[in-house]
Parts: C-alpha cells; sequence; structure tokens
C-alpha cells in the first residue's frame, strides 16, 4: 500500500487483531518473540528520539503508533501478522519482486565461464568448512580477470542473481566478493578500515570445526584471511577489534590465544568489563555486561577504533559486524562503494534486489530467501519500521549484522547513544540521519550461521 500514513497503519491493525486467525504461521515461539520484542524496541526508541522526528512528518500520528505497538500483546500481534497481507494491498519483501529470471545471458559467453569457474566450486556450502575459503577466492580471482570493468561484473551479478537457483551459492558469492575487490581496487586514496564485533558464548564458534566441535567456524582467522584477500594490492590498511561481551565461556581469552598464536599485530581484543569499571564514556548508563546485550560491546569497539585512528592522515571507516561467517567481510567493498560526503552509512541487506538470502533450511540454502512465517514477520517489521522512523527511510532490512560508517559521523553521534542493546544500531541510524547524512543499502550474499546463533536462540549471545 502506498503513502499510507502512521495513523491508517494503526485503524489496520485495529482491525487484524479483530479478524479470527485461521491458520498458524509457522516458526519457533523462541523466533516470534524475538520478533515481538524487537518491534516494541523500535516503538520505545521512537518515543525516546520523538524530538529528531522532522517537521515534515506527522509526529503525532507517529507517536500514536509508537503507544500502540508499545501496548500490544503478543498474541495480538500474531493476529496482525497473520492477517495483514489480506487486508493491505500487499506485504511483500522487495526480494519477490526482483528480476525474473532470464532463460538467455545478455553476454552469450557467461553461461560458459560461470559453468567452468563453478566446477572447482563445492555443491554445498558449509560455513563450518574454512578450505572452501579458498576455492571462493580463486573463482573470484578468476572471474575478475576475465571481467576486469565494473560494469560488466555488476551486469553479470544482476543475471545471476535473477535466477539464483540455477548456481551453487558458492558461485553467487563468488560473484558478489569479485565485485566488493573491484571497487577497493578502485580506490585510489589511502582508506584505514576498522572491523568491530562482540562475542558473547562463541568459544566453539572461534575454533576450528573437530569432531568435538561441530560448529566450530574459526571465525578469527577467517575473517582476517577475508580481509586481507579483499585489500591485497590496494590502498587500503585494516585492524580487527574483537570486544568481549561479558562472556562467561571466555571467548575473549580464546580469542587472544589465537591472536597471539597466529601473530597478528592489528588485532585486539577488549573486554566490555574493563570498560564499564573505567567508567569508559561511551558506555556510560551501563552497571554491568548484564546491562549490554550487544550493543555496548560494539560501541565500546567503536570508541577505540576512533580513538587509536585519526582521520587527518586518511579517512577512517568503521565496520561492525557478528563474529560468525554469516555475512562474509570480504564483501564490505559493496558497503564502501556507495559511500561519499552525503552518503556516510551504508547497511548490508540480505532481502533488496540483488542480494542473497540462504536461511537455516539445510547446508545450501534449498529454500530461496525466508520460511513464509519469517517473510511476513520481516515484512511486517519493515512497515513498521519505515512508519515509525520516515526520516531514515525504507529500509528492508534493519538488522543485518553488516554496516559501515564514516569515522567523522560516528565522532559526531557515538557519545549521544544510550541504547546498549541489540537495538542499537537503529539508535546509531537514527543519530545519524539528524545529522544529515543519508543511508545507503548495500545487497549481499548472507549464508545464516544457525548453529548456536543469537537470533534463533538466547538473544544474548552475539
Amino acid at each position: 500500500m502506498k503513502d499510507m500514513s502512521a495513523k491508517q497503519l494503526v485503524t489496520l491493525f485495529k482491525e487484524a487483531i479483530k479478524i479470527p486467525q485461521s491458520e498458524s504461521l509457522g516458526g519457533s515461539a523462541e523466533s516470534f518473540k524475538s520478533y515481538y520484542k524487537m518491534i516494541r524496541q523500535f516503538a520505545a526508541m521512537a518515543d525516546v528520539y520523538q524530538y529528531l522526528i522532522p517537521e515534515e512528518y506527522d509526529a503525532l500520528s507517529i507517536l500514536e503508533l509508537a503507544g500502540f505497538i508499545s501496548d500490544l500483546k503478543i498474541e495480538e500481534l500474531q493476529k496482525v501478522a497473520g492477517s495483514l497481507p489480506f487486508i493491505l494491498d500487499e506485504v511483500s519483501l522487495q526480494n519477490d519482486k526482483a528480476t525474473s529470471c532470464s532463460e538467455a545471458a545478455p553476454d552469450p559467453l557467461w553461461g560458459p565461464v560461470i559453468a567452468m569457474l563453478s566446477k572447482n566450486l563445492p555443491d554445498e556450502t558449509d560455513l563450518t568448512i574454512s578450505s572452501q575459503d579458498n576455492q571462493v577466492f580463486d573463482a573470484a580471482a578468476d572471474l575478475l580477470s576475465k571481467y576486469p570493468e565494473v560494469s560488466v561484473l555488476r551486469n553479470l551479478d544482476k543475471w545471476l542473481t535473477s535466477c539464483p537457483e540455477k548456481y551453487k551459492n558458492a558461485m553467487l558469492l563468488v560473484s558478489k566478493l569479485a565485485l566488493s575487490k573491484i571497487y577497493i581496487k578502485q580506490t585510489d586514496h589511502p582508506l584505514h578500515v576498522s572491523l568491530v564485533f562482540a562475542m558473547y558464548n562463541e568459544h566453539n564458534r572461534i575454533q576450528p570445526k573437530r569432531d568435538n566441535n561441530p560448529n566450530g567456524e574459526d571465525f578469527v582467522r577467517r575473517k582476517m584471511e577475508q580481509m586481507e584477500w579483499l585489500l591485497k594490492d590496494s590502498h587500503l590498511s585494516f585492524n580487527m577489534i574483537l570486544v568481549d561481551d561479558g562472556c562467561p565461556k571466555q571467548s575473549g581469552k580464546k580469542a587472544q590465544e589465537i591472536i597471539e598464536a597466529e601473530g597478528y599485530e592489528n588485532a585486539e581484543v577488549l573486554y566490555l568489563e574493563d570498560g564499564i569499571r573505567r567508567q569508559s564514556v561511551v558506555i556510560r548508563g551501563l552497571e554491568s555486561v548484564d546491562d549490554s546485550r550487544k550493543g555496548g560491546s560494539v560501541q565500546y569497539g567503536m570508541w577505540k577504533a576512533l580513538e587509536d585512528y585519526s582521520e587527518n592522515d586518511r579517512p577512517h571507516m568503521i565496520v561492525y559486524t557478528d563474529a560468525d561467517m554469516a555475512a562474509p567481510v570480504n564483501e564490505i567493498g559493496l558497503l564502501l562503494e556507495k559511500q561519499d560526503d552525503k552518503t556516510m552509512v551504508t547497511i548490508a541487506s540480505r532481502y533488496d534486489p540483488g542480494s542473497i538470502c540462504r536461511g537455516p533450511w539445510g547446508r545450501n540454502g534449498k529454500v530461496r530467501g525466508l520460511t513464509e512465517f519469517d517473510r511476513r514477520m520481516v515484512g511486517l517489521r519493515g512497515l513498521i519500521f519505515s512508519q515509525l522512523f520516515p526520516q531514515i527511510g525504507k529500509i528492508t532490512d534493519t538488522q543485518c549484522g553488516l554496516k559501515a560508517f564514516n569515522a567523522k559521523l560516528l565522532r559526531q553521534i557515538l557519545l549521544k547513544t544510550e541504547v546498549r542493546t541489540f537495538s542499537f544500531d537503529i539508535e546509531l541510524l537514527l543519530l545519524a540521519t539528524s545529522v544529515g547524512t543519508a543511508i545507503a543499502s548495500a545487497p549481499i550474499y548472507w549464508h545464516d550461521s544457525i548453529a548456536e546463533s543469537s537470533f534463533w536462540g538466547n538473544d544474548n549471545n552475539t
């Protein structure tokens, strides 16, 4: 439904609650609870930051929607989600409107090239098998050597992602990485990238896969290798900041052991507990690590990056991601390419046209995108978000764990933050728009790391 107001949305939701729910949406109780908590946090944030609503928007209607969402019972949200498609003209993700599958390639050579490269790629993608990374790196390098022009790689990627079920997941990732690397190669000036991520209960995924550790992803070494591959022979440098979010299983200690064993001079481990004890200004209000829930750790890591690197010598980008291997960090060229003096924030998207989202329904992502339950809930989440925060714009994927910020922007807004929970990134986006920057979105390849995942299980994990 186009040009809907927040007031109209409240009316529609009230009507939806009255409609008997005829069938189950599916999805686990924990998953629905996570969406419910997230949407309610959106509403709470809209109320706290009502002073940032621009004059051209109807603040009273936005606050009415925020109040309605805050009072909504979980059973009522289930009815809204179940009835929404029957009330609205359409509630769908943009990815459902992607270009239909092309029967013939625009360039007749693309098909044979893709077929040749695919022969050396794994049939099934498994995030716990680190050797697959080198296969993907080699194929991306070969693709770049065959098509060294940005325009050609862009068109090729559009062709592949318009009909992804025809290709191996690894090939779809290869296309994204080739684009990412060519964008980095085009950067003709020095630039430093700080990669920040939080760790909580990552004591298994941080280690390599073994018989007694089937979910191991070895993410410290692999993220380092991904960044080194991406930035090799470029003007860019990077460092990595890992923040222990009060992990009871000593994720920080295990990360430090890996860093020392490998001799990584551009990686360090921070402990949120230390920041709280020192009363770091960027995490004011935190009395213990139990109050953080990821946000405090990421903010603490970002602040350390700002302290250590000055923009006076070279531009500085700060990227935060998740600890797992779901979003390969060597895709960040896709994010950095969209930034300029007017656009100082880029968020990765799993759902926009051109993106590839592989969910936890089989190692090769047999189901494209999301289950019907998650498609419905992500669509509802995006609809509510766009009405509560119209100044940010229509963002399909608010929670993707890969976002890039220009350090100049972070210096203006980071100390203004107050939210330390998993919705901290929404607050950052709000504060960013309040100082006049635009926000861009970049479609990426995403393969969910379901094992021991925070979203599908305990929301304390990060």
